[in-house]
């Protein structure tokens, strides 16, 4: 099943907007509502392109970065534009918060990671993490651990807040792409262009595991909340997701288009995709079968996440917009 946001034609909208997330050198935002709390935030001057986007853990916070180093942080009660953040030289590659809701860490093209003060928008500090573009950062599940790696092959641990040097972790022999602590409190996912998913201990660097992908690229990875599943999306094969304990697969979707996203819900009960033929899917993690497929974007969507209540998907897009989802 399919959904399409169509214009309400009685002028009346369910709900007012929730969420509002867009970065880009723009000068106009436009906004559109939608019926059944389904909304769309188009971006008008400028480029436009959403390729990134991270929410806060309590859902009341959104992060976007597009084609510019600039960062905007997007306050959902106020529908308004809370800081926006410069620093960095080049084109922002990632954003994470850190579970307490106190920080928003950055990464670059510039090889440098920020660490920022949500509740300000002020820098807390400059990283110089990298000789090579750093590409993906995530937090510890206690927030006092921040991770980073790119194209330098290496997994980069600092303290937080001061940034200072904690470890650095080798097991890949390629670029990473994506980053994901476990909820253990010891293991650390991570993933990239040699096609395997490397479970590390990040106290001490020991290996735990290693997933194969037959080789495919790995763009993104997701765990979910239980902490008992972990999932992939991979280029040009759409998407799978393993049991962690065992490390086999429980499913394999060569989604048409291409998985670009992927978020769990904090149920664990669903898992959403974000895809190259402008698609969002979601999927039941139970049963592995697909729930029902979104169609607005045009062209390939960048970022997903769930709201904090799972009541609502977010996705953000080369097409300038980030839409809100409602879901069953």
């Amino acid at each position: 099943m399919s959904e399409k946001p169509v214009i309400s034609s009685n002028g009346r909208y369910t709900w007012p907007v929730a969420f509002l997330a867009a970065v880009a050198l723009t000068s106009v935002l436009a906004w559109a509502f939608w019926p059944r709390g389904q909304h769309r935030v188009s971006l008008g001057g400028g480029s436009g392109v959403v390729q990134v986007v991270s929410v806060s853990p309590d859902g009341m916070t959104i992060a976007a970065a597009g084609e510019s180093p600039t960062i905007r942080i997007w306050d959902v009660a106020t529908n308004s534009t809370r800081f926006t953040l410069e620093g960095h030289s080049a084109k922002v590659t990632g954003l994470a918060f850190s579970p307490d809701g106190q920080w928003l860490a950055t990464c670059s093209f510039d090889h440098s990671v920020r660490l920022w003060k949500v509740a300000s928008g002020t820098q807390a500090t400059a990283i110089d993490a990298a000789k090579k573009s750093v590409e993906c950062v995530a937090f510890s599940p206690d927030s006092k651990t921040l991770a980073s790696a790119g194209g330098d092959t290496t997994i980069q641990l600092w303290s937080v807040p001061d940034g200072k040097p904690v470890r650095v972790i080798k097991r890949h022999t390629r670029r990473i792409q994506s980053l994901a602590f476990l909820p253990d409190g010891k293991t650390l996912a991570s993933a990239g262009d040699d096609g395997l998913i490397q479970l590390t201990n990040w106290h001490t660097s020991a290996p735990i595991g290693t997933i194969a992908t037959d080789k495919h690229r790995v763009r993104e990875l997701a765990i979910s909340a239980d902490g008992t599943k972990i999932a992939a999306a991979l280029s040009g094969t759409g998407l799978r997701w393993w049991n962690l304990a065992s490390r086999t697969e429980l499913a394999k979707f060569e989604a048409a288009g291409g998985a670009l996203a992927i978020a769990f819900d904090r149920s664990a009960v669903r898992m959403a995709s974000a895809h190259e033929d402008g698609t969002v899917r979601i999927w039941s993690v139970v049963d592995g079968g697909a729930i029902r497929t979104f169609k607005g974007h045009h062209g390939p969507v960048f970022g997903i996440g769930f709201s904090s209540d799972g009541k609502a998907l977010i996705s953000a897009g080369a097409d300038g917009t980030v839409k809100v989802w409602d879901l069953p």
